[in-house]
């Protein structure tokens, strides 16, 4: 028997139903000499016919509610049909009887409300819920009680009016839990959606299941075997502490366990001990002993993007028939995004590595750059000063086409410590960082000027307004410092001509850099950017073919692009493109 909260209505009192034994007790008022004859006088006046009454009798008998009257002495005195049908007895034999001998399981309960309205006289609603003879299941009924009264006022007896709210309450239960699931799958779904860490997304994804399906413990397992291809990979539990499992080994590849890891769809058991996979399979035959008891059995795979398991939900009751199609359905849809979550927190930990690695790469390349770069220049610079030397010593005796050799070896030697320069440089284009400033860009154009030299009669143009960026200014100044330069060095004209200019692109800045020299036939467009790369032999115009691809790195580290415009022998356009604003983050090398 069960008694839950009382409602209170307009103008009524209302009390919670005290459980047996807390309450007044279900024995009837006593009936010595003296009271004898006010209670017989009082039943008469409960019983007595009256042609006023006629029409609310007809009433009370005819009503889908359940209406009765007890007297004093907590004695049934008056019912309808409806009331005998909802107790389960016979009208007749409610007559003359107490509650307790009717209603054995909510009796108690319901004399302590009688007798508070008895000694109050103050109408109540309360709900209550129970059984009785019409059902072997709990029904709810919501009943008001009010006093009934003599012609003097005294309370001579109780009313009761009984509606049965069983669906009612079931139908509330049903909504409060679909608002509990609901608001459940909105939580975990956020959850899912903004955790990228692998652990704790799974963790999230079996506590969230477990509820839903109403298990007593719920596991995560790992679609990971052994060498003999024997167990998985406990990952998380829930409902229990972990504590429960930590004794046992893991679960094998047993028949029960084997559809879920192959993928072959849901498993959903009222009792797995009765199906014919269960026990097949040594040592243990079923459970091994001292695990949690499992009747109810229900196992959901994790499927990935690509097709593959990841792992298992598995859920364990130790009683039969816990798990529903619906329990099935909820934890199927949680499977289905915990999947895409876990593929996500996956890509986001190979990434991490990923950068991790690349961050170790770099570093090794940064060292291993200096050390070569060292290591190179010091027997270039020896071999420059032997040539030296040599000449020095045969001052008098070398031929005019031994100073050219020597002269040539030198040049060579130039040429290969700045071939070392510019790949140190290129090594360490757009990864050595500094903190991002304003930057004045027409004034740092002006600084690049000052570091080349001009020929005489070539001109450059700056445009007018260049903007003010928040940029780190020695790759900017790089990135001009080689555009600019290229195009004094590669002219072919004694009137070389640069122009200079801007444009706004919103978040981005275009820059282009214009010269008036031989330009680049588009088949080589892509080429120029390639390292090593220069469509000029190098005898004829010093370079090391790494200037551009130093440009085209820079700027594809700042989120921008790098291109050219031309045609061979109508001057060249290069283009690149800078953010207005570059974010901070930090400095150093990456």
């Amino acid at each position: 028997m069960e008694n839950t909260h009382s409602k209170r209505g307009s103008g009524e009192r209302a009390e919670r139903v005290s459980p047996p034994g807390e309450g007044a007790t279900a024995e009837p008022a006593p009936r010595g000499a003296a009271g004898a004859a006010p209670r017989e006088q009082e039943r008469h006046t409960l019983h007595e016919p009256s042609a006023d009454c006629a029409l609310i009798d007809a009433f009370f008998q005819a009503t889908t509610a359940g209406l009765g009257v007890i007297d004093r002495d907590l004695r049934v005195v008056r019912l309808n049909q409806a009331l005998a049908d909802i107790n389960g007895i016979p009208l007749e034999a409610h007559l003359g009887r107490t509650i307790p001998e009717l209603l054995p399981e909510m009796g108690d309960a319901i004399v302590a409300q009688l007798r508070r309205v008895l000694e109050t006289g103050v109408a109540f609603t309360a709900e209550v819920t129970g059984r009785t003879r019409s059902s072997d299941l709990p029904r709810s009924w919501l009943v008001n009680y009010a006093p009934v009264r003599a012609k003097d006022g005294g309370v001579i007896g109780v009313g009761a009016v009984v509606l049965d709210i069983t669906e009612r309450k079931r139908t509330e239960d049903r909504l409060q839990e679909e608002g509990e699931t609901l608001e459940l799958l909105n939580l975990t779904g956020k959850q899912l959606a903004a955790e990228l860490d692998l652990e704790k997304l799974v963790q999230a994804v079996t506590d969230a299941a477990t509820r839903l399906s109403g298990a007593q413990f719920g596991a995560f397992f790992y679609n990971v075997t052994n060498a003999e291809g024997k167990s998985y990979m406990l990952y998380t539990i829930s409902g229990v502490p972990r504590e429960h499992f930590s004794g046992f080994p893991m679960p094998r590849n047993t028949d029960v366990f084997a559809p879920t890891f192959n993928g072959e769809g849901v498993v959903r058991l009222d009792d797995v001990t009765q199906d014919r996979r269960y026990g097949n399979n040594a040592p243990y035959h079923g459970m091994p002993t001292g695990h949690l008891p499992v009747v109810s059995y229900l196992a959901v795979p994790v499927v990935s993007r690509s097709g593959s398991v990841i792992g298992g939900l598995f859920f364990g009751h130790s009683a039969r028939g816990v798990f529903t199609e619906r329990a099935e359905k909820l934890v199927v849809g949680l499977a289905a995004q915990a999947a895409i979550a876990m593929d996500n927190a996956h890509l986001f930990r190979r990434a991490q590595q990923l950068i991790q690695a690349l961050e170790r790469s770099n570093k090794e390349l940064d060292r291993f750059a200096y050390v070569a770069s060292h290591d190179l220049k010091a027997p270039l610079r020896a071999i420059a000063n032997l040539s030296q030397w040599i000449e020095d010593d045969l001052v008098d005796k070398a031929s005019p086409e031994t100073r050219q050799h020597m002269d040539l070896l030198r040049s060579r030697v130039v040429r290969l410590e700045a071939l070392i320069e510019g790949i140190l440089r290129y090594s360490r284009a757009g990864r050595v960082r500094d903190k991002p400033e304003s930057v004045d860009v027409r004034k740092l154009l002006d600084d690049v000027l000052a570091l080349l030299t001009v020929p005489e009669g070539a001109s450059i143009e700056i445009a007018a307004g260049m903007p003010t960026l928040l940029a780190e200014r020695v790759p900017l100044e790089q990135v001009f410092l080689n555009l600019i330069g290229n195009a004094l060095k590669y002219a072919d004209r004694p009137d070389p001509r640069v122009e200079v200019r801007g444009r706004d692109l919103g978040e981005l800045w275009e820059f282009s850099v214009k010269d008036n020299g031989p330009g680049i036939a588009p088949q080589y467009h892509q080429k120029v950017w390639e390292i090593f790369q220069t469509l000029n032999p190098r005898d004829n115009v010093e370079g090391t073919g790494i200037g551009l691809s130093i440009v085209q790195k820079i700027v594809l580290s700042k989120g921008g692009r790098a291109w050219v415009e031309s045609e061979k022998g109508a001057g060249a356009t290069f283009f690149f493109t800078w953010p207005r604003s570059e974010p901070d983050v930090g400095s150093g090398v990456r």
